[in-house]
């Protein structure tokens, strides 16, 4: 019998290049620096959660009130560049190996139309769960209908386990950042694996690997290493024979001290 695996990915900065806040806000004229200034001042006040500032802006912030359309977030969904090799990696693991089957989601903090447009024709509409607005007649966001951030993304992974019937511990899950926080301690605690695409050192303490490359195929390395116990070889046999050759590999362990 085939062992099935829930695969669950974020989206901005783990899946995407850039923060999907910045190319929206730049299409209404407000300035990275601004944006993030905004997202800071919100999570000084802890109004809104991880991850989920973005929302708040859009149907609270005088920027962005009343400005941010439906069409507004497919354009700003088609600017979004990828990283490299992203339908591949959802190809593989769709296809599966070694008698794994792996179930692929996205749970986002994004608004749902503009993740959707950036991954048209690679994912599923179905397999994606974003922040949900409240359109008025003219098509402009007034309200959240659902936020993809925070406890959201816990509440969706549970459905998806159930759903798919995967038992605790064969649930994958990729992150960045701050909307991940909650989702990967709740996998951890069902002792999944976690895997942070980036080097922020709140991540270190609730991921199981963290691995750093342009290239989305890279969060297959620990999977293969660490769950199906490949060796150095054989994951290299494993990426040639799909057409991808690993050109660099280092692996180091890195620790944030802080010492009074």
């Amino acid at each position: 019998m085939k062992k099935r695996y829930l695969f669950i990915s974020d989206f901005d900065k783990t899946l995407s290049v850039a923060d999907a806040g910045i190319i929206l806000s730049a299409k209404l004229g407000v300035s990275q620096q601004s944006f993030k200034a905004k997202v800071e001042e919100i999570k000084k006040k802890n109004i809104a959660q991880l991850g989920g500032e973005l929302a708040y802006l859009i149907v609270n912030d005088p920027d962005y009130k009343g400005k941010i359309t439906r069409d507004l977030l497919y354009q700003a969904g088609q600017e979004i560049t990828l990283k490299k090799n992203v339908p591949d990696l959802v190809n593989i693991l769709s296809q599966g190996f070694d008698d794994r089957v792996f179930y692929f989601y996205i749970l986002s903090a994004g608004p749902q139309e503009l993740v959707e447009r950036a991954l048209e024709g690679i994912v599923p509409a179905d397999h994606i769960f974003g922040t949900k607005f409240v359109f008025d007649q003219n098509n402009i966001a007034v309200d959240i209908e659902r936020t993809g951030a925070g406890h959201a993304k816990v509440a969706t992974l549970d459905m998806l386990k159930t759903a798919k019937k995967i038992p605790r511990h064969r649930i994958i899950y990729v992150g960045d950042g701050a909307s991940d926080v909650h989702v990967m301690l709740h996998v951890l605690s069902y002792k999944g694996y976690t895997i942070s695409v980036s080097l922020t050192p709140y991540m270190g303490h609730i991921c199981r690997r963290a691995i750093v490359s342009d290239n989305a195929l890279s969060v297959l390395m620990p999977v293969l290493e660490d769950i199906l116990r490949y060796d150095e070889s054989q994951i290299r046999k494993f990426f040639e024979e799909r057409h991808h050759t690993i050109q660099e590999w280092n692996q180091t362990k890195t620790e944030w001290v802080e010492l009074d």
